[in-house]
């Protein structure tokens, strides 16, 4: 099997071993991984440990009230893509493990309003207070 820039077989198998993981798909940009119920915290913690930067967070509402969020990694000069999904608009909060975290999370509560468990502080970010909360959800 081919190994990304970075990313050894080891590395995969252990990511394939955290709770709600589900397969891995080599595309064109990085490793993608669709796993609606991965546990983020276990995810951002072996992100961590394994030396991976967190580049980003995707945020994607979806038809059905829940939002899609893609979590993007960095490992060497590699490109891991998780993506999870909310349950009633939750999901726990990474930024206790990943301090980069903490803005972007805001930042998607704004837009999207989506509920960060154990955000330390989930104030206003980007916007304007004239705004509703969540004003890229349709409504």
């Amino acid at each position: 099997m081919r190994e990304e820039i970075g990313v050894t077989s080891a590395f995969k198998a252990q990511l394939l071993a955290l709770p709600g993981a589900t397969a891995l798909e080599t595309r064109r940009d990085g490793l993608w991984m669709l796993a609606p119920e991965i546990d983020v915290v276990a995810m951002a913690t072996f992100m961590h440990r394994a030396e991976g930067r967190l580049s980003t967070v995707t945020g994607v509402a979806r038809e059905d009230g829940e939002t899609d969020l893609i979590y993007h990694y960095i490992i060497g000069r590699g490109a891991i893509n998780v993506k999870a999904r909310t349950k009633g608009n939750g999901i726990a909060s990474i930024a206790n493990v990943t301090q980069s975290a903490n803005w972007i999370e805001r930042e998607i509560h704004d837009l999207y309003s989506v509920n960060f468990v154990g955000h330390p502080d989930l104030s206003p970010l980007v916007r304007p207070v004239q705004l509703p909360e969540g004003f890229f959800r349709e409504r």
